[in-house]
Formats: structure tokens, C-alpha cells, sequence
């Protein structure tokens, strides 16, 4: 029997699942809110499932959207997850959200950039050339992404400008607490002007064309140095 796929993200405004059979979609579920902690969208979750006739054994492997985003959502989606794969061991791993946001925005641009609010005033974005057909990203320079935080770049928002290359589409899916940064940094044509949500076929997509690639061990993309409190 062919191995039954789940991918799933709640790193950004429009979580998603889906479950893959051959390289193919058999099962979406797509929320519209802000993710969180809140357990309710397991049973929600759930139901989409046994409405497309899977069960949770079925599924041979997790995939996880490690962000950068909302922390509590991703901790809590890969937490479901590890829980999911838990009896027979099964492997969960990870890649970023921002790979697959950027394989959404691919078609007819070269290179596409997504841009997201760090906090503690800085910008973190990173730059991925992607194949739609083949859905596969690289990373600006050509190399393959290790989706973990060495991907991305952590800047002031006066240094934008010169962190991203010249001519690239620039997305985010903070558009409502970046748009005005970004703005004054870049002309008009290069911006996609509303918030840009990973979706989560694209995830599980990117994570089925080249699995080498995903991270074995997935933890969230933090991108900010622990913060230590000495007593």
C-alpha cells in the first residue's frame, strides 16, 4: 500500500493540513484565524480526515511548517504531530514556511524574498529561487536550503535594503505591521501589498520533492539569540 503522507503549518494566518497519496492532495483542511495553542483544531482536523475516509495509522510520515512565525503555533502543530506519530514510531520532520510561502508566489519571477517582523526592532527575511512545476526552492546563491535559522538573515529595518537582492518579488506575511517599512525601502512593483500565508500543499509539496532536505529533528526557526537572566 502506497505510504500516506500529512503535512501540516500553523506558523501564520492560514494554518493548513493536508494529507498526500502519490505526490497528490487527497485531503485539505484549511483555517482562516490566527493559529494557537487552542487544541480544537486536532478534532477539526480529525474530521477532515475520517470525512476523506484516512485514519491516522495509515500515515507513514509528519511534516511540519517550522516557520519563522507565530511560536506557539508551531510548537503546538509539531507537538500534534509527534503525538500523531508517536505509536510505530513513525518520522515527523520539518521545513521553513517561508520556503513554501515563497514556492506560492513563484510563477513568472525569478527570485521571490519574504520578509517577516522579528521583533526587538529587526526584520528577518531570506531569499529563495523557486520552481513551481518542480516545487523546489534554492536559496539566492544557489545553494539548497537547510531550513533552520542559518537560512535567513536578521537585520535592522535602515539595513532592508541592502540585505535583499536587487529585482526580487518581496512578500510577507506581516504585510499589516511591515507594510509601511517596506514601503519606504522598495518601489511599488516589487511588492505584494497584503499579508502572504504559507499554504500548506506547497509545504508538503516542497517536503515530497526533495526529502534529503528536511530536518530530521524539526524545531522552530527562532531567530533571535536565547536571552539569558543571571541571578
Amino acid at each position: 500500500m502506497e505510504t500516506l503522507v500529512m503535512a501540516a503549518d500553523r506558523s501564520a494566518g492560514r494554518s493548513g493540513l493536508a494529507v498526500f497519496k502519490g505526490g497528490v492532495a487527497v485531503c485539505v483542511k484549511r483555517w482562516d484565524v490566527e493559529p494557537s495553542r487552542a487544541p480544537g483544531w486536532i478534532a477539526e482536523a480529525g474530521q477532515a480526515l475520517s470525512e476523506t475516509g484516512i485514519e491516522i495509522g495509515e500515515i507513514g510520515r509528519f511534516i511540519c511548517g517550522l516557520g519563522p512565525g507565530s511560536f506557539s503555533g508551531i510548537r503546538a502543530c509539531l507537538a500534534a504531530l509527534q503525538g500523531m506519530a508517536l505509536p510505530g514510531g513513525r518520522p515527523v520532520c520539518g521545513v521553513a514556511s517561508a520556503a513554501a510561502l515563497a514556492l506560492g508566489q513563484a510563477r513568472g519571477v525569478e527570485a521571490v524574498t519574504v520578509a517577516g517582523d522579528a521583533r526587538r526592532g529587526r526584520v528577518w527575511c531570506v531569499t529563495y529561487r523557486a520552481d513551481k512545476a518542480a516545487a523546489s526552492v534554492r536559496l539566492a546563491d544557489g545553494g539548497a536550503p537547510s531550513h533552520t535559522g542559518d537560512d535567513f538573515k536578521l537585520v535592522a529595518a535602515d539595513d532592508l535594503a541592502e540585505a535583499v537582492p536587487d529585482g526580487t518579488l518581496i512578500v510577507s506575511p506581516e504585510w499589516a505591521r511591515l507594510g509601511q517599512v517596506l514601503s519606504e525601502t522598495f518601489p511599488a512593483e516589487r511588492l505584494v501589498r497584503e499579508d502572504v500565508f504559507p499554504d500548506v500543499v506547497d509545504l508538503g509539496l516542497l517536503a515530497l520533492s526533495a526529502p534529503e532536505a528536511c530536518v530530521a529533528e524539526p524545531m522552530p526557526i527562532y531567530l533571535h539569540p536565547a536571552v539569558a537572566v543571571k541571578r
